[in-house]
């Protein structure tokens, strides 16, 4: 029995409000009912969080089989395949996860831009970039948020731990708030509570196919159970049920936003397709300012709870690149010292987002996708070959592969939906660079000598 830092509650507050995050809110009117209408898309969520979940099951099939003391990727690909394996791993989720955090704080910077009057959420000019304006306001803006989670992290992640149950209780009690008040307000106008069924055949079209696109993306925060498990109590025998009941509660938040918008914009996709926020439009048309006053609680509770939720995922992927002699970072020093370091390290490398301004950080985020769909194949394809040496590969890995690589073309076909851009990739070509930097010292150097045998 494992004692843990994490409680079982708090494991699914950490999941969940990992998948939880800005998009929830923006994706209705941006994607999701604009590709077919509410029937459509809810085909679309309810595919694309079934093949994400084939994919968890492989993360599933290795926690069975992975010691209390040890933790998810890492780990896996550093036991299954080797240490160079491990590293390129490593090095690219870590990536991707740094990106969430700061495109969380951007999140926050729109929050307050939106919410507050015009020389209050947007002071002291600073410069355009990308088309995008920076003012001092951003960056202390995100200083203050990421110095909060910081400080809190930084004392320790059982405190972060905590703090996100909290955060996440509230979040889920606003949306639910939100969705009991539309509702009322629709029965109260006579208004249906649902689209015509003819609206049904609307599935059949495929349209809602592009909504796969974004799906592996959305649903990234279960990856903070297998990378926590080390941290979990009873991690061997929960973390099967904390990722299948965030990913489910995920779906069903993902949903019933989803639905919201629709219902509040009376099922009208021309009105959806012409508002600039249809979430937002609605909300404000059905409940007036209470109604976007806990919108606004819901939004900046998910994007608070994406940025803890990922620092604390980071944290234990760079420490477990530690553990596994991937990274040299302090070394020298005892592991709470260690830990103090790596939540350092986490917040330095964030806090430089906010200068970027928000849409180069967009093909940041775009490129590091590329990242978790590799890292998803890493994964999958480990417990592939496992179930193979045994002799019994089931229907359910096979079909998680398949999922794996698809996710991953969805990204690199030029006629994709989600095909990364010509920025998006000179940033992967830099990243890549950067990688090989560490790579070289770390693997190929002299001073690594022990690696040599590792294959």
């Amino acid at each position: 029995m494992s004692k843990g830092n994490i409680t079982f509650n708090q494991a699914i507050a950490i999941s969940i409000g990992s998948i939880i995050g800005w998009g929830a809110y923006v994706l209705p009117g941006n994607l999701f009912l604009t590709k077919g209408g509410f029937y459509s898309s809810v085909a679309g969520l309810a595919v694309g969080s079934f093949c994400v979940y084939v994919i968890a099951m492989a993360y599933i099939f290795l926690l069975k089989r992975t010691p209390e003391n040890q933790s998810g990727g890492v780990f896996w690909v550093q036991k299954y395949l080797n240490s160079r394996h491990a590293f390129v791993y490593g090095w690219g989720v870590a990536l991707a996860y740094l990106s969430i955090i700061s495109l969380n704080l951007s999140a926050v910077v729109l929050l307050l831009r939106f919410l507050l009057p015009d020389g209050v959420q947007a002071f002291v000019y600073l410069y355009s970039i990308a088309g995008w304006d920076v003012y001092l306001s951003d960056i202390l803006s995100c200083v203050l948020i990421l110095g909060v989670f910081g400080i809190a992290n930084y004392r320790g992640i059982e405190i972060g731990a905590k703090i996100q149950l909290l955060i996440s209780t509230v979040m889920i009690a606003s949306v639910l708030l939100i969705f009991a008040g539309s509702v009322t307000d629709a029965v109260g106008s006579d208004q249906p509570l649902f689209p015509d069924l003819a609206e049904v055949d609307t599935v059949w079209t495929w349209a809602w196919v592009p909504i796969l696109a974004v799906m592996p993306w959305a649903y990234v925060g279960f990856e903070t159970t297998p990378q926590l498990s080390r941290d979990i109590a009873n991690s061997r025998t929960r973390t099967q049920y904390i990722i299948t009941i965030s990913m489910f509660f995920g779906f069903v938040f993902y949903l019933l936003v989803d639905y919201v918008t629709a219902l509040n914009m009376q099922f009208d996709y021309g009105a959806v397709m012409a508002s600039d926020w249809a979430t937002g439009e609605g909300i404000e048309q059905a409940m007036g300012n209470f109604g976007m006053v806990v919108l606004a609680v819901a939004m900046l509770m998910s994007i608070l709870s994406g940025i803890n939720g990922f620092m604390l995922a980071t944290y234990k992927l760079l420490e477990s690149m530690i553990r596994e002699d991937l990274l040299a970072f302090g070394d020298s020093v005892g592991r709470q010292a260690r830990h103090k370091r790596i939540i350092l390290l986490i917040c330095a490398v964030c806090i430089t987002t906010p200068w970027l301004g928000r849409n180069y950080l967009l093909e940041i985020v775009n490129m590091a996708s590329l990242w978790i769909s590799f890292g998803y194949l890493y994964v999958v394809w480990i417990a592939f070959s496992e179930q193979r040496k045994e002799g019994k590969v089931s229907l359910m890995m096979l079909l998680a592969l398949v999922i794996a690589v698809l996710f991953l073309l969805l990204l690199l076909l030029p006629f994709s939906p989600a095909a990364l851009s010509g920025d998006a990739y000179i940033m992967l070509v830099v990243f890549i660079a950067l990688g090989a930097v560490f790579f070289y010292r770390k693997f190929i150097s002299k001073n690594a000598k022990h690696f040599v045998d590792d294959e």
